[in-house]
């Protein structure tokens, strides 16, 4: 086999830091103060429970602490100040993202709508998208989700088969589309579909904003083994959008795609996660008597030096983005790295439980009201959604390493 030579091998481009300070500065701490008494003010200790996030009865509080946000001006906090944002500085937004972890504040109902779709229209669409999506998806008026994924897609996006075809002035879908989360709450899908069989992959989709509450649209929750219910199936059966609802041109999925990708970013809220999850591990291992085991501690201490060195690589990011550079295709190692080190961690807590860590979440007789099982049959799917740590791997060794494709 040959393998390019080092002419052809992409690196990370240096990122030389003269003077590293990993402080916060006056302003900077200013501002978490501001977001600690906003959070104090607004968010009753009953809803600070993330870990109710996705149950079906936690919906309402959901849309209510979005409209909260939304008031305070909070889900604009990183739009430029003259489209009604605050222009806030990555570090800024990072320390946001920090506070609301910091006290398990619940997502909102309608997070891919704000988190994704409206920046997205903000940018790229109409006046008329702009005019009747955006003031309502912030608010919570409209939930949208996400419709990209397939059956037999899997990670591949390009290979979506989902079918668009203009009919009548309107354009007519047909297909099916997997781990939408929160669709069965959805009013409203951005969704793909290839409007151009005959193209390449890449080319002939487009992406559409479809009326979930019209006929020839059927919504499944796919029950998992948590026994939650947020992922869903998404049924086309002759669902109709109109030629106003595609984002950009017919063929422009691909480019709204990515850049709707371009607006998921990771920050401090992530590392904070983790940090809180190996803390409470320590809390178990002691209570369960694995703190006399070295196993154990070695197990516990890995955990710790991999949050570490998580929160570390994060602040690399951050400092990246408060400079103004554009993240690469190490986004691809940090999604790598966080998803199989959560799966480390839980199995830890699983194990350091020794007999009782089979037990079921919902025994009479299990550890902390089976938090850790629970936590552990989810972190199984962290290595498969938003690019599963096989996709990831190939590109960082395609992008990053320059290794030949491997087809």
């Amino acid at each position: 086999m040959k393998f390019p030579g080092p002419a052809r091998i992409h690196r990370f481009e240096p990122c030389y830091l003269p003077d590293v300070d990993l402080s916060f500065t006056a302003e900077e701490e200013a501002f978490r103060d501001e977001v600690r008494a906003w959070v104090d003010a607004n968010l009753p200790v009953d809803w600070r429970q993330g870990e109710a996030d996705g149950r079906d009865d936690f919906g309402d509080v959901q849309r209510e602490w979005q409209r909260r946000l939304h008031r305070g001006g909070w889900l604009t906090l990183a739009w430029p100040k003259e489209m009604g944002g605050r222009g806030a500085t990555p570090v800024m937004q990072a320390i946001y993202e920090e506070e609301m972890a910091r006290v398990s504040a619940p997502s909102i109902l309608g997070r891919l709508g704000v988190s994704l779709l409206a920046p997205l229209l903000s940018v790229y669409g109409s006046d008329w998208q702009k005019e009747t999506y955006v003031e309502k998806i912030l608010s919570g008026e409209l939930v949208f989700c996400q419709g990209f994924s397939e059956p037999d897609a899997g990670s591949d996006l390009a290979g979506l088969r989902a079918r668009a075809e203009r009919r009548n002035g309107k354009w007519t879908l047909n297909g099916q589309k997997t781990w939408s989360s929160g669709a069965h709450h959805a009013d409203r899908s951005f969704l793909l579909a290839r409007t151009d069989p005959s193209a390449p992959p890449h080319h002939g989709i487009g992406m559409f904003l479809l009326d979930m509450r019209q006929p020839g649209v059927e919504v499944r929750p796919i029950v998992q083994m948590t026994g939650g219910g947020e992922f869903c199936e998404i049924f086309l059966s002759s669902a109709e959008v109109d030629e106003r609802d595609v984002v950009g041109a017919p063929t422009d999925g691909w480019k709204m795609a990515m850049a709707t990708f371009g607006f998921e970013r990771g920050g401090l809220a992530n590392a904070s996660r983790f940090e809180r999850s190996v803390e409470a591990l320590t809390d178990l291992a002691r209570r369960q008597g694995g703190s006399s085991d070295e196993t154990v501690r070695q197990r516990v201490a890995q955990a710790k030096i991999e949050a570490h060195v998580f929160r570390l690589n994060q602040l690399r990011g951050l400092t990246r983005a408060q400079q103004g550079r554009v993240p690469g295709p190490e986004a691809s190692l940090t999604k790598l790295y966080w998803s199989e080190m959560d799966k480390r961690i839980q199995e830890t807590a699983v194990a350091v439980q020794g007999m009782y860590g089979a037990l079921a979440p919902d025994s009479a007789w299990v550890a902390e009201e089976g938090r850790w099982q629970h936590d552990w049959m989810f972190a199984q799917a962290e290595t498969i959604y938003a690019g599963s740590s096989e996709i990831q791997r190939n590109i960082i060794a395609e992008r990053v390493l320059g290794l030949p494709r491997g087809r």
